[in-house]
């Protein structure tokens, strides 16, 4: 998923949000994070916090 926040605004400690600002993709947003499990969600969303 992407995650609509401008490049270098993002506070990511566990370091799971990728740049993508200089690569072509189909999603909004300057970060992108995989999802591969639930055990991150709730760090996740706190990702996605930040940009509300």
């Amino acid at each position: 998923m992407w995650i609509g926040a401008k490049a270098g605004t993002l506070d990511d400690t566990k370091d799971i949000a990728t740049d993508v600002s200089n690569t072509g993709h189909w999603g909004t947003g300057d970060y992108e994070v995989n999802v591969n499990s639930d055990k991150d969600l709730e760090y996740i969303m706190s990702l996605i916090k930040q940009v509300l």
